[in-house]
C-alpha cells in the first residue's frame, strides 16, 4: 500500500510544511481504502446502459479498493467497450494497475444503482442518449439508448456524490444529492428532453463537423476521442447512426507529449495504466482499430498547423490546451469552429468559438491573463524558486530539475518525501493549481488558516471530471451531426455540484488586444469560409 507522500490519488497543495500535512493525508486515504462500492445494473440495461456503467467503474476503482459490481439479469459479460473488457470481472483485471491496494478492512459501503427501481441504494443513477438523471431514490434507465452519453455524465456525477458521502466531513467539496435532479445534454436545463425536443431541422448539416482535430491529447481530449469511439465506431456501436457517423469521421491528433504512466493514468479514465508512447499515435492507432479514420501528429499546434498542405481547417478543431502560447496557436489555425473545453479543479466549461464574430474566439479568454513576468513573480513566492528559473519553468515542455525541487523543500513549500515524484513534472505541481482534482480545505482551523495564508490542501484525484468533460464534447459532435441544437455558445458547471450547468455568451474581448481583432486573420477567415463569421448561434 502506497504511504500518504505517494499515493497517486492525492497532491498536496498549499505551503505543505513538513509534517504539517501528513494526518489529513492519511485521513483521506483511511477513508477512500475502507470504503467499498457496490454496483447494481438494472435488467432493462441495454449495451450502451452497460458501457456507461463500465465507464464509471473504470472512475471508482481508481479511488476506492474494492469495487463489487451486481448484474443479475446478465451472465457478466460486457458489450464491446473501449477498454476491450469481456467481463465485469476483465474490466478489474484490466484496472489493476491503477487500482489502490489495501489490508484495512471495508468499514463502510457505497451503493450505486443504475437504472435500478427497487429502493436499497445510495446513489440511483438513470437517463439515456441525452437525458442525465441522478437521485437519492429508484430511478429507470431510458430504453433503447444508441450512445448513452447522458447516463455517462450521469455516472461522472455519481462518482462525485460517493466522494462527497465518504470525504465531505474532511473538505471535500460538493453538494449532495437530495430527491431526483434532472438535466440533459441539449440544452442544459434543469428538464428531460423527448422525442419533440429531438427534431432535426436540418439534416443537411449533418456531417458538416466530420473532419474533426484534436488539438491536444490530455486527460480531455483522451476521454473526448474515447467516448467519440463509443458513439461512432461501427465495432462499438452497432447502431444504424453510428454506421453513418464513422464513415462521415476523419479525426486528427496533434500533440507532442508521450503518456506518463505513472501519473496519467489516475485522471485519464480512457486510460488501463501503464500506457507509453506518444499519445497522438497511441490514441489514432486505437481509433484506427475500432474502424475509424483517423491520422496523427506527434508534434505541437504550431508546427502542424504551418505544416499543413491548406490553411485553416475546414471543419472542428477542439481545444483542450491550457497554456497560454498553446491556446494562441489554436485561435492561428483559424478553424472554421473551435470547440474548446477548460477544466479547474471540479469545474469545466465547453465552447463553441468562431473568429471575429462578435463572441469569444479562441484566445479571448487568455488575452487578460497577468504578464508572464508579474505572473513569474506570484510563482515565486508560492515555490521558494528564483524568478529567473521560474521564467524558464513557464516555458512549453520544461519540467522541474532536482535542484528546483531542492529549493521548494529548503523553502518550506513541499515535503521531502515528495521530491522524487516532483523531480521532472511540470511547474504547475508545485503551485496551488488543480487540474481535474478535488480540492479539499479542512474544516478545523480553516479561519485561521486563511489569515496566515497557510491553509493546507489536499487534491484528490478526480478522473470523473474529464470524463465529463469529453462526454459534453462528443455529444456536442453528435448532435451536430444530427442537425440538433448544440450550446449557446459555453456550458459551465461544476461536476461536484448540481444542477449541472448555465448557458451563456460571452462576447469577444474588448480591449482590442486579442488577435481576433487583427484585420489580417479576418480577412484570411472570411477568404476561406466565407461570411460565417456573423453567425451568432452554436456552432451552426
Amino acid at each position: 500500500m502506497n504511504s500518504w507522500s505517494e499515493d497517486p490519488r492525492l497532491r498536496l497543495l498549499g505551503s505543505q510544511t513538513a509534517g504539517g500535512v501528513q494526518e489529513p493525508a492519511i485521513q483521506v486515504l483511511q477513508r477512500l481504502n475502507e470504503t467499498e462500492v457496490s454496483v447494481t445494473v438494472s435488467a432493462e440495461a441495454n449495451d450502451a446502459a452497460r458501457v456507461a456503467v463500465a465507464a464509471f467503474v473504470t472512475m471508482i476503482a481508481r479511488l476506492v479498493p474494492r469495487v463489487v459490481v451486481y448484474d443479475p439479469s446478465g451472465d457478466g459479460r460486457l458489450p464491446n467497450n473501449w477498454w476491450q473488457a469481456a467481463s465485469w470481472a476483465d474490466l478489474l483485471h484490466r484496472l489493476t494497475p491503477v487500482r489502490p491496494v489495501t489490508e484495512l478492512p471495508p468499514t463502510r459501503r457505497i451503493s450505486v444503482g443504475f437504472g435500478v427501481v427497487e429502493p436499497g441504494c445510495d446513489v440511483y443513477v438513470g437517463g439515456g442518449d441525452w437525458n442525465v438523471v441522478l437521485a437519492d431514490r429508484p430511478v429507470s434507465m431510458e430504453i433503447g439508448a444508441n450512445h448513452g452519453l447522458g447516463l455517462h455524465a450521469a455516472g461522472c456525477l455519481a462518482v462525485s456524490q460517493v466522494l462527497i458521502k465518504v470525504l465531505a466531513d474532511l473538505g471535500f467539496p460538493g453538494v449532495e444529492v437530495t430527491g431526483t435532479v434532472e438535466t440533459n445534454l441539449i440544452d442544459h436545463r434543469l428538464r428531460l428532453v423527448n422525442d419533440q425536443d429531438l427534431a432535426v431541422t436540418d439534416p443537411a448539416a449533418g456531417f458538416e463537423v466530420g473532419r474533426t482535430g484534436f488539438l491536444g491529447v490530455g486527460s480531455v481530449g483522451t476521454s473526448a476521442m474515447a467516448l467519440l469511439a463509443t458513439a461512432c465506431s461501427p465495432v462499438l456501436n452497432g447502431s444504424l447512426p453510428a454506421a453513418a457517423w464513422s464513415a462521415a469521421l476523419e479525426v486528427t491528433a496533434v500533440d507532442n507529449d508521450a503518456f506518463d504512466p505513472d501519473r496519467n493514468p489516475y485522471r485519464y479514465p480512457a486510460l488501463l495504466g501503464g500506457e507509453t508512447g506518444k499519445k497522438a499515435t497511441e490514441m489514432v492507432k486505437r481509433l484506427q482499430q475500432l474502424g475509424l479514420t483517423a491520422e496523427a501528429h506527434d508534434t505541437d499546434v504550431a508546427i502542424w498547423n504551418t505544416s499543413k498542405k491548406e490553411p485553416g481547417w475546414h471543419g472542428v478543431v477542439i481545444s483542450s490546451v491550457d497554456t497560454l502560447s498553446g491556446r494562441l496557436d489554436v485561435a492561428d489555425v483559424l478553424s472554421k469552429a473551435t470547440l474548446s473545453a477548460g477544466v479547474l479543479g471540479t469545474e469545466l466549461h465547453v465552447q463553441w468559438e468562431r473568429f471575429a464574430d462578435r463572441f469569444s474566439c479562441p484566445f479571448c479568454d487568455f488575452v487578460r491573463a497577468e504578464p508572464p513576468l508579474t505572473q513569474a513573480g506570484v510563482y515565486s513566492q508560492v515555490t521558494g524558486i528564483p524568478i529567473p528559473r521560474v521564467l524558464a519553468l513557464l516555458q512549453d515542455g520544461a519540467v522541474l530539475e532536482p535542484s528546483d525541487v531542492d529549493m521548494a523543500i529548503a523553502a518550506g513549500r513541499v515535503p521531502a518525501p515528495r521530491r522524487d515524484a516532483l523531480v521532472s513534472a511540470p511547474l504547475s505541481d508545485l503551485i496551488r493549481q488543480a487540474y481535474a482534482e478535488a480540492e479539499m480545505r479542512s474544516h478545523a482551523d480553516a479561519s485561521a488558516d486563511v489569515a496566515n495564508g497557510d491553509r493546507e490542501v489536499i487534491a484528490v484525484a478526480s478522473p470523473q471530471v474529464s470524463w465529463f468533460a469529453g462526454a459534453l464534447i462528443a455529444a456536442e459532435l453528435v448532435k451536430h451531426m444530427l442537425g440538433l441544437p448544440t450550446v449557446d455558445r459555453r456550458v459551465d458547471l461544476d461536476v461536484a455540484g448540481l444542477p449541472a450547468g448555465i448557458v451563456r455568451r460571452p462576447p469577444a474581448d474588448a480591449t482590442g488586444t486579442c488577435i481576433c481583432h487583427s484585420g489580417v486573420r479576418r480577412r484570411w477567415y472570411r477568404t476561406m469560409y466565407g461570411d460565417s463569421a456573423a453567425t451568432e448561434g452554436g456552432c451552426s
